[in-house]
């Protein structure tokens, strides 16, 4: 499993997007009504996760979750090729019944519950780094309100969406500078494999309830 590259999940981009939208700008329709002209200021969402200190405490944290997550798979793989060296040391002393039910279970742990292990883990480290990303990003949303305000900004764009824009309309540096004043570090969640299964049969349990009650 490779490291992905640590970067703006759609989620998290759509939750900061809705906080712009929702507190810290006015629309341009809304200022020219008022026969304005738009202020626009600019700011980079991901610079505020790669350049804050907070932002920085990330990447190490996802790296050792990472490491302890393929080390999990790998002792889950290496229990299924003891188990199949077991069978085939034993398969002439099994019962004709035995031996095809035990051949099953092989070939439905080999060929099914490792890949998708493999992948629900893949989606439970994404999730974690998501959400300490998301943590930093929550974060900026009264920084960039008092920015807004204090300079009568109409519009915000996130830098990604802007081909050019003068420089002093960019107020990512302004953003991480407080930023960096409250917020030093943030936490990505460990998680195991143990852990995210009994999550995942646990709302599987929470499913069924919720479909015998409807029945």
């Amino acid at each position: 499993m490779n490291m992905r590259t640590i970067s703006f999940g759609v989620g998290v981009a759509a939750l900061v997007a809705a906080g712009f939208a929702g507190g810290a700008a006015i629309s341009s329709a809304e200022a020219q009504s008022q026969g304005k002209a738009p202020v626009i200021l600019i700011v980079d969402r991901q610079r505020l996760i790669s350049a804050s200190k907070a932002g920085q405490t990330i990447p190490d944290q996802a790296r050792a979750v990472q490491e302890s997550v393929k080390k999990e798979l790998e002792a889950e793989a290496a229990k299924l090729q003891g188990d199949i060296e077991k069978y085939q040391k034993n398969a002439s002393l099994m019962s004709e019944e035995v031996r095809k039910k035990t051949e099953q279970d092989l070939a439905m742990r080999q060929q099914v519950a490792l890949p998708q292990q493999a992948q629900i883990m893949e989606q439970a480290f994404v999730a974690a780094v998501q959400a300490a990303e998301s943590k930093v990003l929550i974060e900026t949303r009264p920084i960039l309100k008092d920015i807004v305000d204090s300079r009568g900004a109409t519009v915000m764009l996130d830098r990604s969406a802007v081909m050019y824009a003068a420089p002093e309309t960019d107020i990512t540096d302004a953003v991480i500078a407080q930023l960096d004043k409250k917020l030093k570090e943030v936490e990505v969640e460990k998680i195991s494999l143990s852990d995210v299964m009994k999550r995942l049969e646990d709302a599987a349990k929470e499913r069924q309830k919720s479909a015998s009650k409807k029945n």
